[in-house]
């Protein structure tokens, strides 16, 4: 009985037991209360409302593809204006289909996350919506990329990029269409125009020339576009 006397200080009672403060490094969930996740963190307990649009987003998700429907009725509480930082946020998760269904996103963030994850579809459909005018907008033909080193010049414009890309999953009739509409818009234009026209002859080798020859046709002797001069003058002009 002494003993324990000597172990309880002035302060304490032995019907209570002391309380340890223990600073945390990440918060730690205690519970569900009244809709909210109760939380302890480093500034005390915290409530968190589970009727957060974004948490209702990811946790539907998180339930499986046959709650995605519900997920997507709560993109409207989220302002068009965030609809890029969401997109990303939906993409982490694995589902870049529904990112795409946000109507605050760029055409480059839906072209790029086409040709990223393989939506042939939703690109087809963005090429015809869109326009080879929307796309040239994206980069303004310079074909500007970037490495580890900065900005990277004279690369391919992102038109030729996708026309590429279309044409390697079998989309000829629009990389055709792409090269001939590509044929109006200026300069720029008809290079690019040139470039999708060379792709198309490993698969259509009369239709392709036509648009070669008609991006090369007014091509000047001292233009800076050699390749152009080159074809017009040594390989054009000797097949026909």
């Amino acid at each position: 009985q002494y003993c324990l006397r000597r172990q309880l200080s002035p302060t304490t009672s032995p019907f209570f037991p002391p309380t340890i403060p223990m600073p945390l490094n990440r918060p730690e969930v205690l519970g569900y209360q009244n809709g909210s996740l109760v939380l302890s963190t480093v500034s005390g307990i915290v409530a968190v409302p589970l009727g957060f649009p974004l948490l209702r987003i990811g946790t539907l998700i998180s339930a499986g593809s046959e709650h995605h429907a519900k997920a997507e009725k709560w993109f409207d509480a989220i302002p068009n204006s965030d609809h890029e930082i969401l997109a990303t946020f939906l993409e982490r998760r694995g589902v870049p289909e529904l990112a795409l269904q946000l109507p605050g996103i760029s055409l480059e963030t839906i072209v790029d996350m086409c040709m990223r994850y393989g939506l042939i579809d939703r690109l087809e459909e963005t090429v015809e919506m869109f326009g080879i005018p929307a796309l040239r907008a994206i980069d303004m033909s310079r074909g500007v990329s970037s490495n580890v080193f900065g900005p990277e010049e004279h690369g391919a414009s992102i038109v030729v990029c996708v026309g590429a890309y279309l044409l390697s999953h079998g989309r000829i009739e629009l990389v055709r269409r792409m090269a001939t509409e590509c044929l109006a818009s200026g300069e720029e234009g008809k290079r690019e125009a040139f470039l999708l026209a060379g792709l198309l002859l490993s698969v259509s080798g009369s239709d392709s020339k036509r648009v070669l020859q008609r991006a090369v046709e007014d091509v000047d002797d001292d233009s800076d576009w050699l390749v152009g001069s080159f074809v017009q003058k040594h390989i054009l002009s000797d097949s026909s």
